[in-house]
């Protein structure tokens, strides 16, 4: 157990000193916290009960108003938000290029007279709405009054000045046209149209028969082709019969020609009245009928050696051979074209010699590849042109034959009489 011990009283004074020492201390802290010193977490008051005051409160102050933040001008390091861009004329000209290729031309004309509309400072809708009203003019469904407008309407939007020459010159020959077939009759039959002047004598007995020889032709090119215009949503085939000098002021073919197809089958008929003359017209209007047919299935890309081969093909059955024969023996005396030089229309040669060797080549050309291929390898070729045009003829018969035509034509010149 320990023992106690007793405190020394040096050390007990010194102890009570240290405690009066501490009460002086607190009391001068005391006095300082009234003083409003915030040393101690203590409110004013809280140590006597007499020297309590009313609190004061503060004046509201209004907040500073928060500054605008600052912006910077555009410059080098900052690129603006893009506006945001109206697709829908855009969307518009591609359905109208669409429409196009389909021959819809009222529909593509209208959605790109929108296009235009919303959007004149893309020129390219401009041009393709003024190519939109030139082809539907060169369709002319609606007939020479129709065709004008729309080649007037193509002017307004065409700027080039190469095709605007081009649009005039067609612009022109409507004119023509429309003039010269102001008082002309209109006959219409199940697949064609007939249009000649009714006054001229003999002409109305001679056209009766033609209707005939017509519809035949077209139910036989109906069964070669594979296809009937009509049938297949075109219009009826269009037959304009004029004189010598209306068929020259409206083609500007002159006498060479016995015929044209431009989207309508124009024929020169003097006299139809005799048998002699009936049968040549029967040959043109079979010949013409054939391009009618070949464009109707083939559209503009089928070639000339192609085209016009087949027409003169399918003119008059009984005499294919001989015609042929002919054919060939005028070309045992020269050298073939080659056939990139009669992929293109042959009425814009000027050299009478070259134009009856090319119809002669054409002839000669078909009626080989139909002995030696068949003739339903040579009608396909012109459903190949509609896409891929000559290429197009070219790929279809070698992915058929795995032949190039270029040799079947050097097959054509080594069968030739020498």
């Amino acid at each position: 157990m320990h023992p106690l011990k007793k405190e020394n009283p040096e050390a007990r004074r010194s102890r009570e000193g240290r405690g009066a020492l501490m009460m002086l201390v607190l009391l001068v802290v005391a006095l300082l916290a009234a003083a409003g010193f915030k040393a101690l977490s203590l409110l004013p008051g809280d140590w006597t009960e007499g020297s309590r005051e009313a609190p004061v409160r503060p004046e509201p102050v209004a907040p500073a108003p928060t500054p605008a933040p600052e912006v910077a001008a555009p410059g080098p390091d900052l690129v603006s938000e893009p506006e945001a861009v109206d697709e829908r004329p855009y969307d518009l000209n591609d359905q109208a290029i669409a429409a196009l290729e389909e021959g819809r031309f009222d529909q593509a004309i209208e959605w790109l007279e929108e296009a235009a509309a919303a959007r004149p400072d893309v020129p390219t809708f401009g041009a393709n709405l003024g190519e939109a009203y030139l082809r539907r003019a060169r369709a002319a469904e609606g007939g020479a009054d129709t065709a004008i407008d729309d080649f007037e309407s193509a002017l307004d939007w065409i700027d080039d000045p190469e095709r605007r020459a081009q649009v005039e010159t067609l612009l022109e020959r409507s004119r023509r046209v429309r003039d010269e077939e102001r008082d002309f009759v209109v006959e219409p039959t199940l697949h064609f149209t007939f249009r000649y002047d009714g006054s001229r004598e003999g002409l109305s007995a001679g056209v009766d028969r033609l209707k005939v020889l017509l519809e035949e032709t077209y139910q036989e090119f109906g069964e070669r082709f594979g296809r009937r215009p009509v049938e297949a949503g075109e219009g009826r085939i269009e037959v304009i019969l004029y004189d010598a000098a209306g068929f020259d002021k409206v083609t500007g073919l002159g006498d060479w020609a016995g015929g044209v197809f431009d989207g309508r089958i124009r024929v020169p008929v003097e006299d139809l009245r005799t048998e002699l003359r009936f049968a040549r017209v029967k040959s043109v209007l079979r010949h013409e009928t054939a391009h009618a047919f070949t464009h109707s299935i083939g559209g503009a890309k089928v070639p000339a050696w192609l085209n016009e081969g087949v027409a003169q093909w399918l003119e008059e059955p009984a005499r294919r051979a001989s015609d042929v024969g002919v054919a060939r023996a005028r070309l045992a005396t020269v050298a073939l074209f080659p056939l990139e030089r009669l992929n293109g229309n042959l009425v814009g040669w000027e050299d009478r010699a070259e134009v009856a060797r090319a119809y002669d080549q054409a002839l000669a050309f078909v009626d080989h590849l139909v002995v030696q291929y068949g003739p339903d390898l040579v009608f396909s070729m012109i459903g190949a042109c509609r896409e891929g045009g000559v290429e197009g003829a070219a790929a279809h018969f070698k992915g058929r034959t795995l032949v190039d035509l270029e040799a079947v034509l050097g097959d054509l010149a080594d069968s030739l009489p020498r």
